[in-house]
């Protein structure tokens, strides 16, 4: 609670005065005069001014004075004063302005039916307690309020009405036993009321009674209504401190209130949430009924925070264990993505040398081609060699078929002439025998004989040598014909393997132009390859450092993750320390 400044209440006070004809005043203005006269003549003897030391200059003083005192009980009247307090100030300030020794406040009760004194000015210790415990009936004092005693907003019963005054408790300080009384003197059995009202709505809350002036004498009503603004300052003083004590009142069940409050908040700032805030004071009830429902909300919202944090932490747990193995898996990822990059820049590199042997390839099947060519050329004129080489060979077989007939025909001359010998050889014998015969004259026939022997000798020989060389030659020419032959067959075969050659050189030539093409497409196709690889490699790459960030951010996350299991186990200890409603 902040400390409340000291404030001073000034009201304006509106007295309406009303001058009611009365003897007592009458008297009180002929004594009044009077004793004026009687000063003026007395100052005449003395050879003084008349009026310089005159009541007139007095009451001036007087008003002075009061105006004064007035001033100063506003500024000196403040609402953190105690009613005590200011009643004592008001009655003190009233009998020193009004000259009335005795001032007496009454003020109602609770009850609102019974007047008690509260507070007075002049009365002895044993009186004022006597005062005190004889509180008097508020209907009593305002049967006694009646018109014909009314002066302005005040009310003066005079003595001799003992009637009126036979219900109200009072004490006077003076007996009027044995003493004898002027009209316009105040007399101990006289009374003097001056009711309070609060300023809003005409209720009274108490009254002011005046006795025993300091003058002896009646008060005049300039008097009474000095009173009454001292009765009206009064009256807003005491309802000023009865709200600042009700305030006060307030203010102190209020901190009672709050401390209660206090307490049990204090228990919920220790985790204590199964604690009913209650209060007693009316104005906190909205607040404690807030609180209770908040704290109901937020019993339920930390109950279920609390399941959420387990199934959470249940989670993180899973979580961290996912992530380091992901974690794990991603680094394994990333030196495996760093294989398969290598691997692919070796790729690269020899999809690069393939498509350089690839050109050199299809170079050399472009010359390939044009070997196949020039040897299927070859083996075309090779075929019509070939060819003619049968041709000659069949010739050179046909010559020696006939040359083998011719051998068999001299042979078969041979013969004949070998007979033809032989019968030579007989005839020479004979004409040998015959010249014998002969004799002399046989001589010539002898010689011819022998002639002819040596002739059918000779003829024999060279029949013999030539049957030897017709044989020889037979056996030469059936050798040659055999061989011939054998040529002559491998002349087929080879003129046919040539030609099988020549299909197949063709079909070589098909496969090598195919070859070219399938080549040129290999060719191509590393080119592209390569090219592919260089796109995978840079993609490879991109992939790589896009792996390397993902292990990065798995690093990261798995911090994260760490820090914020660690956040929910600190989390779950602080939601556990707490003793929630219906958990």
């Amino acid at each position: 609670m902040s400390e409340r400044k000291p404030q001073s209440n000034h009201s304006a006070v509106r007295v309406f005065i009303k001058r009611p004809v009365n003897d007592y005043f009458l008297r009180r203005e002929v004594a009044s005069n009077v004793s004026v006269s009687q000063e003026d003549a007395e100052a005449e003897k003395n050879n003084q001014q008349p009026g310089s030391n005159s009541p007139v200059s007095t009451v001036k003083d007087s008003h002075v004075q009061q105006v004064k005192e007035l001033v100063r009980l506003c500024g000196v009247l403040r609402a953190d004063l105690s009613l005590d307090e200011v009643l004592q100030q008001i009655v003190n300030s009233t009998a020193a302005c009004t000259g009335f020794k005795l001032v007496c406040i009454n003020l109602l009760d609770q009850s609102g039916s019974m007047l008690h004194a509260a507070a007075a000015t002049g009365l002895p210790a044993e009186l004022w307690r006597k005062l005190r415990e004889n509180p008097n009936s508020l209907s009593v004092i305002l049967n006694m309020l009646r018109p014909e005693f009314r002066i302005s907003q005040s009310f003066f019963i005079p003595h001799g009405h003992e009637d009126e005054l036979a219900e109200v408790s009072f004490v006077t300080v003076r007996s009027s036993e044995g003493k004898v009384y002027r009209p316009g003197q105040w007399h101990p059995e006289d009374v003097l009321i001056i009711p309070l009202y609060w300023s809003n709505k005409q209720e009274m809350i108490g009254c002011i009674s005046l006795d025993d002036p300091a003058d002896g004498l009646v008060p005049t009503e300039d008097t009474i209504e000095m009173a009454e603004l001292f009765a009206s300052k009064a009256a807003i003083a005491i309802e000023n401190a009865r709200k600042f004590q009700e305030r006060e009142a307030e203010r102190l069940a209020l901190e009672d209130g709050i401390a209660v409050l206090s307490k049990d908040i204090a228990l919920l700032a220790q985790g204590d949430m199964q604690v009913r805030i209650t209060s007693q004071h009316p104005r906190l009830q909205p607040i404690t009924t807030a609180l209770n429902s908040t704290i109901d909300q937020i019993s339920t919202i930390l109950y279920e925070m609390q399941t959420m944090t387990q199934v959470v932490d249940e989670h993180m747990q899973n979580v961290q264990r996912n992530t380091e193995l992901l974690f794990q898996d991603t680094h394994q990822q990333e030196l495996q993505v760093h294989q398969i990059s290598r691997t692919i820049e070796d790729f690269a590199q020899r999809m690069h040398t393939i498509s350089k042997q690839a050109a050199n390839l299809s170079k050399t099947a472009i010359d390939g081609v044009d070997v196949t060519r020039e040897a299927q050329t070859t083996v075309d004129r090779t075929v019509e060699g070939m060819g003619i080489v049968r041709d000659a060979t069949l010739q050179s077989a046909r010559m020696m078929k006939k040359l083998s007939e011719s051998g068999q025909e001299i042979n078969e001359t041979v013969l004949v002439m070998n007979d033809l010998t032989m019968r030579m050889h007989l005839l020479a014998l004979n004409a040998a025998i015959e010249a014998t015969r002969a004799g002399e004259h046989g001589r010539g026939f002898t010689v011819i004989a022998q002639e002819v022997r040596a002739l059918a000798t000779s003829s024999t020989e060279a029949a013999r040598k030539v049957g030897e060389y017709i044989r020889t030659i037979q056996q030469e020419t059936t050798k040659a014909s055999q061989g011939v032959e054998q040529s002559t067959q491998e002349v087929v075969k080879q003129t046919e393997l040539v030609m099988q050659t020549g299909v197949a050189l063709d079909a070589v030539g098909i496969v090598t132009d195919q070859l070219t093409q399938l080549i040129d497409g290999i060719c191509s196709t590393a080119g592209n390859q390569m090219q592919g690889s260089q796109l995978v490699v840079t993609a490879i790459s991109e992939i790589l450092r896009m792996t390397g960030d993902v292990t990065r951010h798995m690093h990261d996350m798995q911090q994260s993750t760490n820090s914020l299991v660690e956040i929910s186990n600190t989390l779950r200890s602080r939601l556990s320390s707490l003793h929630l409603r219906g958990a």
